[in-house]
């Protein structure tokens, strides 16, 4: 009968596995259903998983919004994307106390605070969501988008050094609508023109930004007896996450060991090579434009304003070295953790060695031979047990995965009445998806917003508007 129960290794490494059991991406199967146009099941797919996981609602919400609006559900979009954006916002900002709290497992175990890019174009899509509905709150949600970005770099700490986040890619859409929301209004043009500059300043080779900037400065927002249709396209897919193995180098190293000196007493940083990071992955197949046709004849293509992909990819490569930072810092902890764990059991019995040794080798041979062999098998179990805690480490590879790759636009002035405007998926300036249109009513002097989502190649769901032409009532 023993005196005192021993740590045992298998039970160590069997909890282990139970912590970092998780299930496959559940979502992964609804985009598909979205890719093919099956909106209504990709919705509702994602209603469940929201009433099933609640700690992942708001993820869910933002993918959810996208099919309502392809669904021409605006209203219901909106809806869903204020409760993804304050949900968003609630858990923005995390100390580095808190997101080390994942140092058990990985990011997975956090609520999902999203990535910036994220954060910014849930505003952009509020606004449009807004727009499409027929409300009238476009204006503050377009103002939100580059406000909320500069607060996202403005609020970055990095210990005194040059902000990462300088470098990121500032986005345009929300001053462009709320330049054209403000246009067709006499008393507002000094806000478009005040929006128009930033467009311009953000987007120099948008050609169509000095378009407008010279147009507001004219006066002129259309011929006599005509109006303005604005095409907003939502296209393509936009960046997934996936699993990447990076490398830690010295940058790395050097960010990380100030985290860890804050953290812990003492400076030393474990060696490690390499760990494993959400990194991006993009849609190779998505349009390169939107075809436009109105009353049957072909005007062009749509131009890009913002390029999501582009904002994504140069945030990621301006916080690559604090996301491995980061991952480098976990590691870190799970090794320290080990190595004390190694530690705290072997000192006791080195100190009583070394007692003994200073009383004499007579009693050291007091010590059973079965208590002399158990420290190399708890030291063992230790380090399977820390091994096998770092393989179960995964990337986080939550995100929106239904946002727009990008958004495109185009201004179209036409007479005064009813319009037929026609828009097909495009590739390199030719038409390759089916067509889908919409009547639209044109007022004189004033503009008229078509909104047209083009997911993929095969083109996307009928177009929304804010001036619908409604069927005759029957007698």
């Amino acid at each position: 009968m023993t005196s005192a129960r021993r740590w045992n290794p298998l039970g160590g490494v069997a909890l282990l596995a139970l912590l970092g059991s998780c299930a496959g991406n559940p979502v992964a199967p609804l985009r598909e259903l979205y890719g093919r146009g099956e909106y209504q099941a990709a919705r509702d797919g994602l209603i469940e998983l929201r009433r099933s996981d609640t700690g992942n609602a708001h993820v869910y919400a933002l993918d959810q919004s996208v099919a309502e609006l392809a669904m021409g559900r605006p209203s219901d979009a909106e809806q869903t994307l204020r409760y993804a954006r304050d949900r968003l916002d609630d858990l923005a900002g995390k100390s580095v106390g808190e997101w080390l709290g994942a140092v058990l497992l990985d990011d997975r175990q956090l609520d999902y605070e999203g990535a910036d890019f994220e954060q910014v174009i849930v505003r952009a899509l509020l606004a449009v969501a807004n727009l499409a509905a027929g409300g009238g709150d476009a204006p503050a949600y377009a103002l939100q988008v580059l406000e909320r970005q500069r607060q996202l770099i403005r609020e970055f700490a990095d210990q005194g050094e040059d902000n990462p986040k300088d470098d990121y890619k500032l986005v345009a859409f929300g001053s462009w609508l709320r330049g054209i929301l403000a246009e067709d209004d006499p008393l507002k043009l000094g806000t478009a023109g005040e929006a128009f500059e930033r467009v311009v300043a953000i987007e120099p080779s948008f050609a169509l930004g000095h378009e407008a900037l010279e147009r507001v400065t004219s006066g002129r927002h259309s011929a006599p007896a005509h109006g303005v249709v604005h095409v907003i396209a939502l296209v393509g897919r936009g960046p997934f996450r996936v699993a990447s193995e990076e490398r830690v180098t010295q940058e790395v190293l050097a960010i990380a060991q100030v985290i860890w000196a804050s953290l812990r007493d003492r400076v030393t940083f474990p060696n490690i090579a390499a760990v494993e990071i959400p990194a991006l992955a993009f849609h190779q197949d998505n349009p390169s434009d939107v075809q436009v046709e109105v009353d049957g004849t072909p005007l062009g293509a749509t131009a890009i304003v913002t390029d999501v992909e582009a904002t994504a990819r140069r945030e990621f490569a301006a916080m690559r070295d604090w996301i491995v930072a980061r991952a480098a810092l976990r590691r870190a902890f799970k090794i320290s953790i080990t190595e004390g764990l190694k530690e705290a059991i072997n000192r006791p019995e080195r100190e009583a060695d070394e007692t003994r040794g200073r009383r004499g080798r007579g009693r050291r041979g007091n010590r059973s031979r079965n208590e002399r062999q158990a420290d190399p098998l708890v030291d063992l179990g230790i380090s399977l047990g820390g091994l096998l805690w770092t393989a179960l480490e995964q990337a986080d590879l939550r995100c929106w995965g239904l946002l727009p790759a990008s958004f495109q636009v185009m201004r179209i002035e036409v007479p005064t009445g009813e319009h037929t405007i026609t828009l097909r998926a495009g590739r390199a300036g030719s038409s390759v998806g089916a067509a889908q249109s919409v009547r639209v009513l044109v007022r004189d002097g004033f503009n008229t917003y078509v909104i047209g989502l083009v997911p993929t190649l095969q083109g996307g769901p009928p177009p929304m508007t804010n001036e619908p032409l409604l069927p005759p009532q029957s007698l």
